[in-house]
């Protein structure tokens, strides 16, 4: 039988550019070979595609785009070439050409964190290309990126998210004299509020403030991200995250994880100095965190896996958001929660999606 071609986009134009290279690290290393034939895509932090046909430890480590055997290399929008279009160097008389080499796949990866890897625009690319997507479209993606649609959808859904106001940029105005003019709606009294920029991964664009001068501040850093701000209440309570898998038609949830209050959690991963464990909750809140991570999976249109997260306070259970493109590497949040043993993530992801 044919190995399923699954070309893996890694790397990418943004500040989660290791991170990225470590999920791919794990996702080929530890691919099976009888099953899969694994084309390996990376984008430099310049923008390059960069077919990388050797060692993934090369990936892991960050050497892979000095590799010899790199060549450029493109997903193809057009669906009649079913894929990747490899650009080769070559000679001839008179000067230097480039001869083009078509690989057709049967899906793509992609592995791509932070900006343009969670926010649509590559799921565009591979809708665009006719080839399937292994993970979230782009509509989804969109709405898991955006975290004032992503309040809005979970909200019409029945899921409750915690307490919001938004900001746009007024150009006429400095930030200084937008805060001024803002009605804030909650409170400093209560832990502080959260500053994000609407469209970046968690944790760029973000900062805590405790009053007025530091609400300035936090706006003016979002707004060098985005042109529309999310102000969020602090909460008091546990952090709660639950993997799903699946599709519409039949949607699995992990065990509960939990990171221990006041340890770190990484952009897409755990640091060595957090501490991550099972949480320990009574049967009835356990299913209603499963059961809510399904539904806020499908109410966000998202496929093939999320990974949600939650914030248990002493009388609510809140979303606070869902990534459609958690990080794979060993170490991450979704690997401990679907696959604690470790193992062949990419044969997980693509059973019956």
């Amino acid at each position: 039988m044919a190995k399923f071609r699954v070309a893996v986009l890694f790397g990418g134009a943004s500040k989660d550019y290791p991170v990225s290279c470590r999920s791919a690290y794990n996702i080929i290393s530890k691919a099976n070979t009888a099953k899969f034939d694994i084309m390996p895509i990376g984008i430099t932090k310049s923008g390059r595609w960069l077919y990388f046909p050797g060692d993934p430890i090369e990936i892991q480590n960050g050497t892979w785009e000095e590799n010899s055997d790199c060549c450029s290399a493109i997903l193809s929008p057009d669906p009649h070439h079913g894929g990747v279009v490899k650009i080769l160097p070559g000679e001839c008389e008179g000067g230097v050409h480039q001869s083009l080499s078509f690989a057709r796949i049967d899906a793509v990866f992609p592995v791509l964190h932070g900006k343009y890897g969670e926010c649509g625009r590559i799921q565009s690319l591979c809708w665009l290309s006719g080839v399937k997507l292994i993970g979230s479209n782009y509509t989804a993606a969109n709405a898991c990126n955006d975290k004032i649609m992503s309040h809005l959808l979970l909200n019409t859904a029945g899921i409750k998210t915690i307490n919001y106001q938004c900001l746009e940029r007024d150009f006429s105005l400095s930030a200084d004299e937008m805060v001024e003019r803002l009605p804030l709606k909650l409170s400093f009294e209560q832990g502080g509020v959260f500053v994000k920029a609407a469209s970046c991964s968690s944790s760029i664009g973000a900062n805590i403030a405790n009053n007025m001068a530091e609400l300035s501040a936090a706006i003016k850093l979002a707004f060098s991200h985005d042109n529309r701000v999310v102000i969020e209440q602090s909460v008091e309570g546990r952090e709660l995250l639950c993997a799903v898998c699946g599709n519409e038609y039949s949607l699995s949830a992990s065990e509960i994880g939990e990171i221990v209050p006041g340890l770190a959690l990484g952009e897409k991963y755990i640091q060595n100095t957090a501490e991550f464990i099972m949480a320990k909750l009574e049967p009835t809140l356990e299913n209603e965190v499963k059961d809510t991570a399904k539904r806020a999976f499908k109410a966000l249109g998202c496929k093939t896996y999320a990974l949600v997260k939650f914030k248990l306070s002493a009388d609510s259970l809140y979303c606070t958001g869902v990534e459609h493109l958690p990080g794979l590497s060993e170490n991450s949040v979704f690997v401990k929660l679907t696959a604690p043993e470790g193992g062949d993530i990419l044969s997980q992801l693509t059973v019956d999606n």
